[in-house]
């Protein structure tokens, strides 16, 4: 059975290093991909309804589809810029709007409201040298909690506002995959 990956991007550029960042972390796998773009599809931010409180989803439908592909992927990579240490609005928004999981956990008590456990990989570019990635990985570690995820790997490309780049990376990046894909039980090829 073919492993399937749920990939989120955040950045606002089809070719900026985010994405680079995300197509050399995949590449080679065996694997069937979902991807979701979030400047693309413009996902409401969380209104704070506590619809969710009561009922089992969202009151706003435009993410269902995400939702259940995220709840079937064996493995998730966000991948992401970082803007003033946190992920850019249309990626927040996504993250916020898991508040559904909370909600399901400790108001509709479904424990857990993700029955299967499913390895994640958080991907970061920032433009300054010294940016570590920490404020967002924890922001998705708190989600993981109530998604049953484990974020498993990260790697952070830095000082891309001034010529740093995926290439800079290599190794990391590799290795990273490598134990990612493991994880999910990818079966990767020579060149990963």
């Amino acid at each position: 059975m073919t492993p399937l990956i749920l990939t989120i991007s955040g950045g606002p550029r089809k070719d900026g290093c985010s994405a680079r960042l995300l197509r050399r972390f995949t590449a080679g796998w065996q694997a069937a991909f979902i991807h979701y773009d979030a400047y693309e599809c413009r996902f409401a931010p969380c209104s704070d309804c506590r619809f969710c409180r009561e009922h089992e989803g969202c009151a706003i439908d435009d993410m269902d589809g995400f939702f259940a592909d995220f709840e079937r992927a064996d493995g998730i990579v966000f991948a992401s810029p970082v803007y003033n240490m946190s992920f850019p609005a249309p990626m927040k928004a996504v993250i916020d709007r898991m508040q559904r999981y909370y909600s399901a956990r400790f108001f509709l008590g479904q424990r857990p409201p993700i029955a299967r456990f499913r390895p994640a990989a958080l991907l970061l570019s920032a433009g300054s040298h010294d940016e570590d990635g920490s404020i967002v990985a924890s922001q998705l570690r708190k989600i993981f909690t109530v998604t049953n995820c484990e974020l498993t790997c990260s790697v952070i490309v830095n000082n891309t506002d001034r010529g740093g780049c995926v290439a800079d990376k290599e190794n990391e990046i590799r290795s990273a995959a490598a134990l990612f894909a493991a994880s999910v039980g990818l079966i990767t090829n020579s060149s990963q």
